[in-house]
């Protein structure tokens, strides 16, 4: 899963990055990102690219915790997912995320950063929808889409981000990319990852 990621640049950056034509007001950015917070977030609207902040997770009525990920494997089929992946596809920009290793006993449990080979921008899918509070307050929100592990992750979780290059990242976000690319983008593994272990005092 992914519970906490971060992103080491400024709205200069990701608007070079993606060469965006658009560019938003403003678009303050948190270092380290938790559910339920906000974060620049890449769509494709009106035939071009945008990016604007959205809030981390998917709210349901009665359930407290936000619904942060949604998983690979029945993203086209769980009815909170299904619209999203058919018709609003985003990209999270992160420097990596972090994760805690699993099924250890040491307290607190080690923790590991996890971002790319190339310490270069990671392109996480994920999917967005506008969503409206108990409070009448519209808010577009956002779920980071999770697969298997591969070999690297699988040392300390059974689960990761769907991480995409550029090239992906582009054919997820298009309007007019078919299920069956889709589906196909959904087990993408081509985007080598590396992990480092950090002090987990905090």
């Amino acid at each position: 899963m992914c519970g906490r990621f971060y992103l080491d640049a400024d709205a200069e950056f990701l608007i070079n990055y993606f060469k965006l034509r658009y560019e938003p007001r403003e678009l303050p950015i948190q270092a380290v990102v938790y559910p339920s917070q906000s974060s620049p977030i890449l769509i494709h609207h009106k035939n071009e690219k945008r990016i604007g902040l959205m809030q981390w997770g998917f709210q349901l009525p009665g359930i407290q915790r936000p619904i942060i990920n949604s998983r690979s494997e029945t993203i086209h089929e769980k009815d909170l997912f299904k619209a999203a992946f058919e018709k609003k596809r985003c990209i999270i920009p992160a420097s990596g995320f972090f994760e805690w290793k699993e099924g250890s006993n040491e307290k607190p449990k080690p923790m590991y950063r996890v971002k790319t080979n190339s310490d270069g921008l990671m392109l996480m899918a994920g999917i967005y929808m506008k969503q409206t509070d108990a409070l009448g307050m519209v808010n577009w929100r956002f779920s980071v889409v999770t697969r298997d592990a591969n070999e690297q992750m699988q040392a300390i979780h059974h689960r990761m981000p769907l991480i995409l290059d550029l090239e992906h990242a582009e054919r997820w976000l298009s309007a007019d990319v078919t299920l069956s690319e889709r589906m196909s983008l959904l087990k993408f593994d081509g985007v080598g990852i590396q992990l480092e272990s950090v002090d987990n005092a905090n």
